[in-house]
């Protein structure tokens, strides 16, 4: 779990965008440009100020960050095998009943 609150997360993903974008000896006009989203928007990602997900996705490419994304991503992978194994009890199983309809009187 992510410690924090909203803002403070918010604050330590702009500063880490900042930091990154200073590593790469950009300002943030260059960052905006060459990621095809505003000045605005790369001020309010760095400020903490909180930007759109697309802002957050392009800057992240821009600095070469794409990994920043890709963890993001579900880890709960499941094996060939085990989902074939899981298809044929789910098949095997007593099908689900309808719930009877109300009566009204």
């Amino acid at each position: 779990m992510v410690k924090g609150s909203r803002q403070e997360i918010l604050k330590r993903i702009g500063d880490s965008m900042r930091t990154w974008r200073l590593r790469e000896n950009i300002t943030q006009q260059v960052l905006a440009e060459r990621s095809g989203v505003s000045l605005n928007a790369i001020r309010h990602l760095e400020n903490g100020e909180g930007a759109t997900l697309v802002t957050f996705i392009q800057a992240c490419r821009t600095l070469g960050k794409d990994r920043w994304i890709v963890d993001l991503e579900p880890k709960d992978e499941i094996s060939p095998i085990a989902f074939a194994e899981t298809l044929k009890r789910s098949a095997a199983a007593k099908p689900r009943e309808r719930a009877s309809k109300r009566r009204l009187a």
